[in-house]
């Protein structure tokens, strides 16, 4: 795939193709485990700087089930 010629900068709009590709890529990366600030990192590398929210707005147009903030991390009760 190729990206669009010119970088990204931080207020512009997200739109069409890029904006497909960039929702299917934080799909993947988040279905594969990532968290969404590493899903913001990983599209930041390739598409110019990607924020928390952009990253977040991407999953939930996808449809992405969100996990939980503490998925994992709470111990079980005894």
């Amino acid at each position: 795939m190729t990206t669009s010629t010119l970088p990204r900068v931080k207020w512009q709009p997200v739109k069409g193709e890029d904006r497909e590709r960039m929702r299917a890529q934080a799909a993947k990366d988040y279905a594969a485990g990532s968290s969404i600030r590493a899903v913001a990192a990983h599209l930041s590398e390739r598409w110019g700087p990607v924020s928390f929210g952009l990253a977040r707005d991407l999953l939930h147009e996808a449809k992405v089930p969100m996990r939980s903030r503490t998925s994992g991390l709470r111990r079980p009760r005894s």
